[in-house]
């Protein structure tokens, strides 16, 4: 950027045209005349300050699926250059112009039903795009977190939990654009039934949302930055995931976009090559997504079909780590595969931590999750989804009578294989096959080795 030229950032809606003008003419006043608009990108060139006159209008009847330069574009700007406007670029379906002499012009628009249609239209596309990029974010979470049936890793994985609040923050703003937006919509209908004028957004309004937008986001910024400062181990797959997420539909969008603009096709032909285009890119994504979520399974189930365990976005270590695993095949007194290293998986967030053990050999098997946090509350929702999603996978946990100290909740399965202690700040998911000991020996082994 050199000394005559400027580039600033101003996000907008349809419905906000009229404070897009108040800012182009306040920046006017400032000495900086708008050369092109790109997306929410505005690009200046110096002048001398002056009162410049700005019009931002949606083009009447336009489709976003036509190219910039459509006949029908043309012609709209033909009949404002006539008026006494000069033209400066395009953005979608929004024309921008501009009068030096502006007492000597004439308003663009007609009328404020023709205005209206023209900007609900365009703003009611805005909000169906940008809930489709919501679905998307969405589902791919889905995918990336809870393939076959798992609940826990949203809490127990940094990545997981900035990947939730990312998804969630869109959300957030969504609604709370979409509602006032259709409350607008409602208003500005009763207005025009009693032939007034429709209000739209002005520069104040939107500064103000700006302000409320930004301390969100600072606060989202806030809660990220303290997060990085956690370990996390599959935090390199979940970057790549929200990589794709971020920027697949955007770069399909942008040279479907380019493709249109080209003017090759009629608007009849871009409508079903955006669409199409879309819904591939949503495709690509959800594709994608499935495939890192379960190439990052590792499912243990033993031979009677019973238990089936998950370990999802994790690190897999093929070796031993001693001062992580605590308890072994060895505490029972079988020895460990040596030809196959046990399956060893770890990770940790701000809420909780939690590491995956698993081994056999050949004849006796292993297998536990220790999902650990210093909030109880954090413990008693993690227990009631763990149960919960047992019970719909057909695994229906009863509670126990033990020797254990009275703090330490014991559940089992119908076939005494599979058990779930939880104390206030532990839960502890572990099965076992073929290993000959007592209940109560194997449960005492298991609390001393666990929970010290």
């Amino acid at each position: 950027m050199s000394n005559n030229t400027k580039t600033t950032f101003f996000d907008f809606l349809p419905r906000e045209c009229l404070a897009v003008e108040e800012y182009l003419e306040l920046m006017a006043e400032k000495g900086w005349l708008l050369q092109s608009n790109k997306g929410y990108f505005f690009k200046f060139k110096k002048i001398e300050p002056q009162n410049i006159k700005y019009s931002v209008d949606v083009i009447p009847k336009a489709s976003i699926f036509g190219p910039i330069d459509s006949d029908l574009a043309l012609k709209y700007r033909e009949y404002c250059q006539a008026a006494g406007w000069e033209y400066i670029c395009q953005n979608g379906v929004n024309q921008i112009f501009y009068a030096v002499d502006y007492k000597s012009v004439t308003s663009i628009y007609t009328g404020d039903e023709e205005k209206f249609k023209s900007v609900f239209k365009a703003s009611l596309y805005s909000w169906v795009k940008l809930i489709l990029y919501y679905l998307i974010i969405f589902l791919s979470n889905y995918f990336i977190t809870r393939p076959a049936g798992n609940f826990d890793i949203t809490i127990e994985s940094n990545s997981q939990i900035l990947f939730g609040i990312a998804a969630y923050s869109v959300l957030f703003i969504s609604i709370a654009g979409i509602i006032p937006f259709f409350l607008w919509a409602i208003r500005s209908k009763g207005r025009l039934k009693e032939n007034k004028s429709v209000l739209y957004s002005s520069y104040k309004n939107k500064t103000i949302k700006n302000i409320l937008i930004k301390s969100y986001g600072l606060i989202i910024l806030i809660l990220l930055l303290k997060f990085s400062d956690y370990g996390n181990e599959g935090s390199k797959e979940l970057n790549f995931a929200l990589l794709i997420v971020v920027f697949v539909p955007i770069i399909i969008f942008s040279i479907i976009k380019k493709f249109n603009n080209r003017k090759t096709f009629s608007k009849n032909i871009n409508t079903p090559i955006t669409i199409c285009s879309n819904l591939v890119s949503i495709y690509l994504v959800l594709m994608i997504m499935c495939n890192l979520g379960f190439s990052s399974i590792t499912a243990i189930e033993q031979n009677k079909g019973v238990i089936n365990k998950v370990v999802i976005n994790k690190v897999v270590i093929n070796k031993v780590v001693t001062d992580k695993v605590k308890l072994t095949l060895v505490d029972f007194g079988y020895k460990e595969n040596d030809e196959v290293s046990p399956s060893i998986s770890q990770d940790n967030s701000v809420l909780a931590q939690s590491i995956d053990y698993f081994n056999n050999n050949e004849e006796h098997s292993l297998s536990y999750s220790i999902f650990q946090s210093q909030y109880p509350w954090v413990i008693k929702e993690h227990k009631g989804k763990f149960l919960k999603q047992h019970i719909l996978n057909g695994v229906d946990f009863k509670l126990m009578d033990t020797n254990l100290p009275g703090n330490i909740e014991v559940y089992s399965d119908s076939e005494k294989t599979h058990y779930v202690l939880i104390s206030e700040d532990k839960l502890v998911d572990i099965a076992k096959d073929a290993i000959n000991i007592s209940e109560d020996a194997f449960l005492n082994k298991v609390y001393k080795k666990l929970f010290p």
